[in-house]
C-alpha cells in the first residue's frame, strides 16, 4: 500500500484505465500532513530525573523576532521529549509547513538550530550530543508526509476514508486493486493501529471473496 502523498501525486499515471471519479475525490479531498522528529543521542541524560521532556512556548515579543531570523521554522516545534527505555535519547518534534521547509536544510544547520533553542529554553547546561539524526518524511518520494486527516474541501466533495478504501473490482465482484493504510480508516487514520487495521480488513475481504467462490462451485 502505498501512502495517499505518493496516491496524491502519481495516481492519474500509475493506473490503466483511471480510478473511479468517487476514489479520485476521496485522493484529492484527504489530506496528508507533516510530522518530523530530531533524535539527539547524549553521553548522558541532563534533564533532571522527574522531567519527561519540555514543551516550547515562546513569548509573543521572541515569537515575532524569531520570525524574522533564518530560525523562524522553529515556531513549529512543539517540544522535546524523552523515548521510553532509552535514556540518553531525546526526541524533538516539529509539525505542519515547518515540518516540510526544515527537510530543505542541511542537517548540520538544523542540529546548530535546534541546540540554540534548547539553550534558550533551559537555564542549565545542555551538551552537544554525540549522534543526531532527523526524519525527513515529506521530501521522501515513497511517503510525501505521515498523517492523514479530513478536510473541508472531503466534505465538500462528499467523500472521505470510505471511497478511498473501496477496491476496484472486475465483472465478478473480485478484487483487483485493494487500498489499505490509515488514510483508509474511518475512526482511526493518522494512527498505526488504524493502519493495521485497513491490512486485516483487505485480508479479510480476500478470505471472504474466496470463500463465496469456494461455496458456489
Amino acid at each position: 500500500t502505498v501512502s495517499l502523498g505518493v496516491l496524491k501525486e502519481n495516481h492519474k499515471t500509475m493506473f490503466e484505465p483511471c480510478l473511479s471519479l468517487s476514489k479520485e475525490h476521496a485522493i484529492d479531498g484527504l489530506k496528508l500532513g507533516t510530522v518530523n522528529k530530531f533524535f539527539f543521542e547524549f553521553e548522558k541524560m541532563f534533564l533532571p530525573d522527574d522531567w519527561r521532556g519540555i514543551d516550547c512556548l515562546w513569548r509573543d515579543e521572541d515569537l515575532e523576532i524569531l520570525r524574522e531570523t533564518e530560525y523562524f521554522w522553529m515556531e513549529g516545534i512543539s517540544g522535546f521529549y524523552g523515548v521510553a527505555y532509552q535514556p540518553r535519547i531525546l526526541c524533538g518534534w516539529i509539525v505542519g509547513r515547518h515540518a516540510r521547509y526544515v527537510e530543505t536544510l542541511a542537517e548540520e544547520d538544523v542540529l546548530k538550530a535546534l541546540m540554540w533553542m534548547l539553550r534558550k529554553f533551559l537555564k542549565f547546561p545542555v551538551p552537544d550530543p554525540i549522534k543526531f539524526i532527523r526524519t525527513q518524511w515529506y521530501t521522501n518520494s515513497n511517503f510525501r508526509g505521515t498523517y492523514s486527516y479530513r478536510t473541508l474541501y472531503a466534505d465538500e466533495l462528499r467523500t472521505g476514508a470510505w471511497d478511498l478504501a473501496k477496491p476496484t473490482t472486475d465483472d465478478d465482484d473480485k478484487p483487483i486493486v485493494q487500498f489499505a493504510g490509515e488514510a483508509t480508516h474511518n475512526h482511526y487514520f493518522g494512527t498505526v493501529h488504524g493502519a493495521i487495521e485497513t491490512g486485516w480488513r483487505e485480508a479479510d475481504r480476500l478470505i471472504n471473496y474466496y470463500e463465496k467462490k469456494k461455496t458456489s462451485n
